[in-house]
């Protein structure tokens, strides 16, 4: 039977401290506040240490589209862009119609149930 194995527990513990959005120091509403979570430092490492060796093995092994820009090094939202604008540029200069759907999904999970 195999071993159920997770992050330890205190590694995901959190304080936090809320602090006040700058011009909103005269109020007290919830919302003017920013809240900053503090995590404990060997669950910061341990995290750090997980992500380098699962991107070293995607990269090694090729498991990672070329259209891929998250959490990869010297790729980012920029690079993203002007991909978007290389492909677009010679439809649009061919007359044609280019239709392109973006999605913010900012705070999209916060009300996705928790499951521990």
């Amino acid at each position: 039977m195999s071993k159920k194995r997770q992050f330890p527990s205190g590694c995901k513990d959190a304080q936090i401290i809320p602090i006040k959005k700058p011009g909103k120091e005269n109020s007290m509403e919830p919302s003017k506040y920013r809240p900053i979570s503090l995590l404990n430092i060997g669950g910061k490492i341990l995290e750090k240490l997980l992500i380098n060796r699962i991107n070293h093995h995607m990269q090694r092994n090729e498991l990672m589209t070329s259209n891929h820009y998250g959490f990869i090094p010297q790729r980012s939202t920029t690079n993203a862009a002007l991909e978007v604008k290389k492909f677009i540029e010679p439809e649009l200069e061919k007359r044609k119609v280019v239709i392109m759907t973006s999605l913010d999904v900012q705070g999209a999970f916060n009300s996705a149930l928790k499951f521990s």
